[in-house]
Formats: structure tokens, C-alpha cells, sequence
């Protein structure tokens, strides 16, 4: 049977990894111990511990791993952590691994993390203890559980392994379903009827160029065609140099925090070999992206992994050789992120060096510096993977900033709207604060019913190939789905029209920063009101900046 068949997918779901042994604490914390540590070694000060936090549906608030960070380091019996997680820590030893259950009111209680953590919640935390009272644990223990071995099921099921089958799924978004019965059926939706195209051009038009003075999106044909990634890098690839790397995923991207509580959009976590599996899954058991299938085969989306800023060797494949700047990934497109970064971090050290007493500044380790440095600029490029049908919600980008998204692998079809348009397009409050997310579906057929100032908007389409690089700049709006498994890298950058953007959010933490640390403690100042000394941080700030910009100017002209 394929996807073609009337009969829908039946799923077939995993089951949770048997404890070797399970007990509840008398405070009403349970421990389920999914592998035994050395038995000797029980915290009692601190504990080293990788972990992911879950609420009760399964859906992933916490992920020291998938956020790509350090095992979290937990001093004990200060009431540094949650006392639930303090009780269960003191009860595993040295390399163990388990799962804790912590009720409410062990935890958040009742007034939980507005959005992420609801009230009264029960919690569910996945520990891997790797170093208890400053003692390491062994190497063999330091390894995560094996996978289970995925069983042999019929051409009609669909396996659900268990870090998906751990989630409670919600029904299938609307967005999605419109994809089933739109695009992916090559239906033009009502929306796109008289859609305007993206124009194409090639790297060698553009030098220089700074996207702000563009008037709409443009696509570039050959951006790629100088990165080592080309014709390398494959969902296989990935498999074979990433593939026990673990990543978050959404359920839709983005996700509105401001607008969504986090167990209405889950959130999950596996491996990136995990995740691949699953797409190819898709791919080979639902194809055609069937309506009847969607509640079986959810379009799961590893949204924004900033790989290059946790893995530098990966910098080389999205580079022309010889160089090493991000900036260089996009050959005749300005990009001054390097240079903004470095100049802000030179106006930190002036002002930190001018306003502490004589001989007492210290400045930073200059390797160090320089790395940190790097890896906040290659902070801003990502890395995003996805099935047929994944899906970018409609929004413009935060930070004033504009993006470049390259295919490498899969297609995209991307709508776009002008800044200018954003007040039809019944905009609400993002991240920021800003008016730059929209439930609008550009695919729905009753879309001008549901949001009837869409009708004054107007829209650019385009598929964007692989090898192909769209360019937004900034303020316009983008919905993107993939057509096909996709691998995309994306950058936000700036340029000289919108450098402020970027200068204004950096000073603005300097500013803070040298109100609460620096201005504050001087003895002229301490009987000051905030708004005194806050004022007085952003000036001193303002002025040295436009010193720096003056004589960087200075250098261009010259």
C-alpha cells in the first residue's frame, strides 16, 4: 500500500525504557532508575548532570544537550534548585541515569513559569549524573542509553519511536492540513492567484551590496557555488559527521512565546541521526503528504541550530577557501556583522578601562576574546532541517535585521509581504515587543474570510531551489514550507542602512550594564535615582559609539 491509499497510516508507538528498579521518595518524589551508577558515589554538596526537563504531556521546557550547553552544574541543600531535584540527586549515584517525577508543589507550585511551566504542574526531569562532589565518572558510564531497536512493522504502519511517542501529539495544525490540500496537491491557493515573483540574479551583479536598499526580495542563484558544502552535505552526511548530536525540535517554527504557552506548541528532543530516520520515514511512508495521514505523521522541524558557533570545524563548508568570516559565506552582500561586534567590544573595553580607578582594569585574555568574539558572529548563522510540509509561520525577522536562507538540500517555497503591508496582514506582538508575528495562512483557502485586510497586501512567491539563496531585508515579511527534505542555512546580518538596529541593542546592555557595575558604586553617584544614572550610562555610551562610527567612516573614505 502507499500513501496514495485511502486507508490512512496506523501508527505504531515505542515503549517507555523499562527502570531497573523504580522507589517514591516519602515527600512524593519518584525515581525511576533506567541505568545504575557506580554505587559508591552519592552527591551530597554538587552534582554534574546532563538532563531534559518535561511537563506532564512529555513536551521538553529544559534540554542541557538539545540547547547544546554544558551539563548543568547543581549545588545541593542551598536551595539552589527545586527541592524536589534536590531531594532525588542525593538518592543516584555516579554515572547514573533516571527519571524523576517531582510534584507540584516540589517544583514551581502555584504560580509556575508563565508560558512554560503551567500551575500546580508536575514535572519530569531525564538525569545522567556525571560528576557528584567533584568526582568524575567513569567513561563507560558517561555514554547515554543505546536506542532500542526499531521492530519490524507492515507497509500500512508508521513507527513512532519513543522520543516521539513520549509527547502527547496535538491534532494536526491547520497549516499543515491547508499544505495537504493546497500546495501539495499543486492547487494555487486564492492568496497566491496573482502573487508577484521573486526576481533572480546572479553573485556576480552584486558587489557590495547593501540589502536595505533593495526593494523587494531577490533570490541568488549561485552562492553556493564556492562552499565546500555543495554536493557534500546531504541528510546522510549529517548522519555520518552530526549524527549523536542532539537537537531540539518544534512543532511549528517559529514559536510565539508572547502568544503560545510551550504545551500547545511541544517541543521535542533526539539525536540528529534520530531525526533523520524519521524524515526519510516520512518520506518513504507518506510521500504525498496525505490529509488522511497528518494526525500519524507530524512534520516535526529542527528550527535555528546554531552549529556553527558550537562546532567551528564546520565553518569551512559554507566558506570560499581561504576565508574565515561568516560574512564571506555570501560573496557581494554587505555584511558588517564582524565589524559591528568588534567595535562594540573595543567601545566595552574603553569605557570599562575609563571608568574604573587608575591601574585596576583588567583586560580580557586576547585569545579568548577573540574566540568569543568569533563565535558570537557565527552565532547568527544556523542550521535548519526539515520534512516535506515542515512549516515557517508568517513573521518578520527581531533585531532589525536582515537574512539570507540557502538551500543545500530540498526546496522551499517561500511568501513574502513588504514591511509596508504589515498592517493588513493583522499583525500581533513577537518576541520583542515588535509587531512581527501573524497567524495568517497563505495557503488557506478561506484566507481573505478569516483575515479579510489580506486583500490590501501583496504577495511575492517563490521556490527557492537547492543551491539557490533567498535574501530578505529587513522588516519584510516571510511563510516558508519545505516541498521537499530539506537542509537550509540561514544568516541574519547588517548592513549599513540598518547598523543601528544592531548598535542600539548592543549599547543598550553596555548602558545597563555600566549603570548597575560601574556608575553605581561610585560615591557621587550612589544616592541617585535609576533614571539618573540610567541616563547618564546611555549618554556616555552614545557618545563614545558615534566617536567609533566617525572614525570608521573616516577609514572607508580614505
Amino acid at each position: 500500500l502507499t500513501s496514495t491509499s485511502l486507508m490512512a497510516l496506523r501508527v505504531s508507538r515505542a515503549s517507555a525504557p523499562e527502570p531497573v528498579r523504580a522507589w517514591t521518595l516519602p515527600s512524593g518524589v519518584h525515581v525511576s532508575l533506567l541505568r545504575d551508577g557506580d554505587g559508591k558515589h552519592f552527591a551530597q554538596r554538587s552534582v554534574t548532570a546532563h538532563l531534559v526537563g518535561r511537563l506532564p504531556n512529555g513536551c521538553i521546557f529544559e534540554s542541557t544537550e538539545g540547547k547544546g550547553g554544558d551539563p548543568m552544574a547543581m549545588v545541593l541543600s542551598k536551595g539552589a534548585v527545586i527541592p524536589g531535584m534536590d531531594l532525588a540527586m542525593q538518592e543516584l549515584t555516579l554515572g547514573s541515569i533516571a527519571e524523576i517525577r517531582i510534584p507540584s508543589e516540589l517544583a514551581y507550585g502555584k504560580k509556575g513559569i508563565p508560558r512554560i511551566v503551567p500551575p500546580d504542574c508536575e514535572l519530569i526531569f531525564e538525569v545522567h549524573i556525571l560528576e557528584a562532589d567533584g568526582v568524575l565518572c567513569a567513561k563507560d558510564q558517561c555514554d547515554r542509553l543505546p536506542p532500542a531497536a526499531v521492530p519490524e512493522i507492515g507497509p500500512n504502519d508508521f513507527h513512532h519511536p519513543w522520543w516521539l511517542a513520549r509527547v502527547e501529539l496535538p491534532s494536526p495544525p491547520l497549516y499543515y492540513l491547508n499544505f495537504c490540500a493546497q500546495t501539495a496537491k499543486e492547487r494555487t491557493p486564492v492568496l497566491l492567484e496573482n502573487a508577484r515573483s521573486v526576481a533572480r540574479r546572479s553573485s556576480s551583479e552584486l558587489t557590495n551590496f547593501d540589502v536595505g536598499t533593495a526593494e523587494e526580495p531577490f533570490i541568488i542563484t549561485d552562492a553556493q557555488s564556492e562552499w565546500r558544502a555543495r554536493g557534500v552535505w546531504n541528510l546522510q552526511w549529517f548522519k555520518d559527521h552530526l549524527g549523536d548530536k542532539r537537537q531540539l525540535l518544534k512543532w511549528l517554527g517559529p514559536v510565539f512565546t508572547r502568544q503560545e504557552s510551550l504545551w500547545e506548541a511541544p517541543v521535542y528532543e533526539t539525536s540528529v541521526k534520530d531525526y533523520i530516520n524519521y524524515m526519510e520515514d516520512l518520506e518513504k511512508k507518506d510521500p504525498d503528504c496525505e490529509e488522511h495521514n497528518a494526525a500519524q505523521c507530524p512534520r516535526l522541524y529542527l528550527n535555528g541550530w546554531p552549529a556553527f558557533a558550537q562546532l567551528p570545524w564546520l565553518r569551512g563548508y559554507v566558506l570560499p577557501d581561504g576565508a574565515t568570516t561568516p560574512a564571506a559565506s555570501m560573496q557581494g552582500i554587505e555584511d558588517l556583522n564582524s565589524l559591528l561586534i568588534r567595535e562594540s567590544e573595543a567601545l566595552r573595553e574603553s569605557l570599562l578601562e575609563g571608568l574604573t580607578a587608575r591601574g585596576s582594569y583588567q583586560p580580557p585574555d586576547k585569545e579568548e576574546q577573540t574566540q568569543k568574539l568569533e563565535n558570537e558572529d557565527w552565532d547568527l548563522t544556523k542550521i535548519f532541517m526539515s520534512p516535506k510540509g515542515a512549516i515557517t509561520r508568517l513573521h518578520y525577522d527581531n533585531g532589525g535585521a536582515h537574512a539570507w536562507l540557502s538551500q543545500v538540500q530540498g526546496r522551499k517555497m517561500f511568501v513574502c509581504f513588504a514591511p509596508s503591508d504589515g498592517e493588513h496582514l493583522h499583525p500581533f506582538e513577537g518576541d520583542e515587543g515588535l509587531l512581527n508575528g501573524s497567524w495568517l495562512d497563505p495557503l488557506d483557502p478561506e484566507v481573505f474570510k478569516k483575515w479579510p485586510d489580506a486583500k490590501k497586501a501583496t504577495p511575492y512567491v517563490a521556490v527557492v531551489e537547492a543551491g539557490e539563496t533567498i535574501v530578505a531585508p529587513k522588516g519584510w515579511w516571510h511563510y516558508a514550507v519545505s516541498l521537499d527534505s530539506s537542509v537550509t542555512i540561514m544568516r541574519n546580518f547588517y548592513s549599513t542602512s540598518n547598523q543601528w538596529d544592531l548598535i542600539r541593542r548592543k549599547d543598550g546592555g553596555l548602558a545597563n550594564a555600566i549603570a548597575t557595575h560601574v556608575l553605581r558604586k561610585q560615591p557621587k553617584l550612589k544616592n541617585q535615582p535609576d533614571s539618573v544614572i540610567n541616563e547618564i550610562a546611555t549618554k556616555t555610551v552614545l557618545k563614545l559609539r558615534e566617536t567609533f562610527v566617525e572614525n570608521r567612516q573616516k577609514l572607508v573614505a580614505e
